[in-house]
């Protein structure tokens, strides 16, 4: 169950370049499907994203604070529940240009920019909105507890099949010494969000993240 962290492996903004929105998800795996909401709230350049799910009994849930400059991405902090990973259980963390700092965990020294995992979704979407097809980030991984280095590549296009139609997306696939190669379905035609993801795990399992309802996009 630890890969629904990568998966959400789901950016600065002139305003608000991205739209606020809640939306529900489906995380299908062998042990079966889970409902997931998502939460996503833009005012100005200031952005808050909750992911929250339950598997039968365990509460899994991300809170993360970040702000968009000059079409970069800057995460500013980050709370985890997550029941799958070693202890702990639940952490914060703060990120600073310098140090990611947390009491749960050991500091964490940084020679360039970080992001927490929700904020790296969001410079996914910032990139395909602008044409950026290769590029590597650096991205703290909640499970590991450590950052972890992906390179992204965007591939064809294609159509993903949702309970409400059949939409165009853009394709862009992660890959990591680290860990199994995640693909991202961006929807151009839906404020550039991503719709669905897979992660092949290291065994050749997949598993998916997929819309299951038209998201509702939020008045300014």
């Amino acid at each position: 169950m630890r890969i629904i962290l990568i998966l959400f492996l789901t950016l600065s903004f002139f305003g608000n370049e991205f739209k606020s929105y809640d939306a529900k998800f489906a995380f299908e795996t062998k042990f079966g499907d889970f409902p997931l909401k998502r939460y996503f709230t833009a005012k100005d350049n200031e952005i808050n994203t909750r992911v929250k799910m339950q598997v039968f009994w365990l509460k899994y849930s991300i809170d993360s604070n970040f702000r968009i400059e000059e079409k970069e991405v800057v995460s500013i902090n980050t709370i985890v529940q997550d029941p799958f990973r070693d202890e702990p259980k639940k952490f914060s963390a703060n990120f600073s240009q310098n140090i990611i700092e947390s009491k749960e965990l050991n500091n964490i020294e940084l020679n360039s920019l970080v992001l927490e995992q929700l904020a790296s979704d969001v410079k996914v979407r910032l990139n395909a909105k602008y044409g950026i097809k290769n590029y590597a980030l650096n991205i703290f991984d909640n499970t590991k507890g450590e950052v972890v280095s992906k390179n992204y590549q965007q591939l064809d296009n294609e159509v993903v099949k949702t309970s409400f139609g059949e939409i165009e997306t853009i394709v862009v696939v992660a890959t990591s010494d680290n860990v199994g190669p995640i693909k991202y379905f961006i929807a151009p035609t839906m404020d550039y969000l991503i719709i669905k993801s897979t992660a092949t795990l290291k065994n050749g399992e997949e598993r998916v993240l997929i819309i299951s309802e038209m998201p509702k996009f939020l008045e300014e």
